[in-house]
């Protein structure tokens, strides 16, 4: 590619009309072959470009005052900024080839409508420099998104600097701040407290925001002191559970012992597999002990024991329903002792009341992080107020409603 005109170019700001034009002006960035073969052929057919390339052969290379034609225009060399194809060496204006004379340092090959219809190659364009009154071509080589330092400087410079959000004075201020990369990084993620609010010091917060403050914290103690009771039945509860399945467990091998010992007494030789001992097991107390909020049961404690004996645990209870069952006496008993598929006033017992106790555990704990962003934002307001106030801008009024009522509590 040549100019034939020595006559620089000057430098144009970014034109909106020109962004619209696709398939006058290249693409600020490489672009596909087939996008820019598109632009280029878009109203025409094959039949069309041989038309037209038959018109060109054909048509003079000299006028009248014997001056030489050139483009498909046919027009003689008035000083018009014109481009050479790299295919068939031709003259072409830029404007009949709707090339926009500022893009031409973008161009790598030109090849005409016409090379390119007869498959000689397709033009090429380099990646435009990133700053935006710049036209000259990225060193793409040297993996740089710019022509030179100099415009990588100036780019960067101009985007500190035009900021519509950021001063000199802020950019100097982080600078100067962020003696590291990493401080770079960090720098905003975190809300800057005032001392008096990172220190928890709450004698020096205003009346109103303290008092706030103290009766968000006081039932926030009352949230955790439930919460605690809760995680103590949950943990029972888990232990009711293991209790029943000894229960179980213990009368089957009960019942099988006794099954072989009558009929070794009848002299019978074959042995058969004791049936399976499922009882309901639904205990009335634990029941009591879970509906009661302020009641812990007396064995809470014990599943946090390093290896406890679930019998003897449960040693009184289990060796009681062990005799009433032999007995088959179920009427002094807090458990039920009927079978567990034949007992449908107790049906799904056990796992109601582990539903029950995981809902009300996890509504104290939604309602304990509730009271905790309260007092997180009242107090992130106030240090917002005191900096606004600081910068004379209109007071904010002092955050309320830190403590919130709680479904439930008096």
């Amino acid at each position: 590619m040549s100019d034939k005109e020595d006559t620089p170019l000057t430098d144009t700001g970014f034109d909106s009309d020109a962004r619209k034009r696709k398939s006058k002006s290249p693409s600020t960035f490489a672009s596909s072959e087939s996008k820019r073969v598109k632009s280029e052929l878009d109203d025409l057919d094959s039949d069309d470009i041989a038309k037209q390339y038959k018109r060109f052969l054909n048509s003079p290379k000299f006028n009248l005052n014997s001056e030489e034609l050139f483009c498909i225009c046919r027009k003689p060399d008035h000083g018009s900024l014109m481009i050479s194809c790299d295919g068939c060496e031709e003259w072409f204006h830029t404007k009949c080839m709707k090339i926009d004379n500022q893009h031409l340092g973008l161009l790598d090959r030109f090849y005409c409508k016409f090379c390119h219809w007869k498959g000689k190659g397709v033009t090429r364009w380099n990646r435009k420099c990133r700053r935006p009154l710049c036209w000259k071509a990225a060193r793409t080589k040297e993996e740089s998104k710019y022509c030179s330092d100099e415009c990588g400087k100036s780019f960067l410079r101009l985007k500190l600097t035009g900021s519509l959000h950021f001063s000199k004075e802020d950019i100097n201020f982080v600078i100067h701040y962020c003696d590291t990369h990493a401080n770079l990084e960090q720098l905003g993620l975190k809300f800057p407290e005032l001392e008096v609010v990172a220190n928890q010091d709450l004698d020096k917060l205003p009346p109103l925001v303290k008092d706030s403050i103290e009766e968000n914290d006081l039932q926030q103690t009352k949230l955790r002191a439930e919460i605690d009771i809760l995680l103590k039945k949950r943990d029972y509860v888990l232990l009711i559970k293991k209790r029943n399945e000894t229960i179980n467990e213990m009368l089957t091998e009960l019942v099988g012992d006794n099954q072989e010992t009558e009929k070794s007494k009848k002299g019978k030789k074959k042995l058969t597999r004791p049936k399976k001992i499922d009882l309901c097991c639904f205990d009335k107390n634990v029941s009591k002990d879970i509906d009661d909020p302020k009641s812990v049961p007396d064995l809470a404690g014990a599943a946090s024991q390093t290896s406890p004996s679930v019998y003897n645990l449960f040693k009184e209870e289990i060796d009681g329903v062990l005799l009433a069952y032999q007995a088959e006496d179920h009427s002094n008993n807090s458990i039920c002792l009927q079978d567990r598929r034949k007992c449908l006033r107790h049906n799904g017992w056990y796992s109601l009341l582990q539903d029950k106790t995981w809902k009300k555990l996890n509504e104290l704990k939604a309602s304990l992080e509730t009271l905790k962003l309260a007092r997180e934002n009242a107090l992130r307001e106030y240090s917002i107020s005191i900096y606004e106030q600081d910068e004379n801008t209109q007071e904010r009024p002092t955050p309320e409603l830190l403590a919130q009522p709680i479904e439930g509590q008096n």
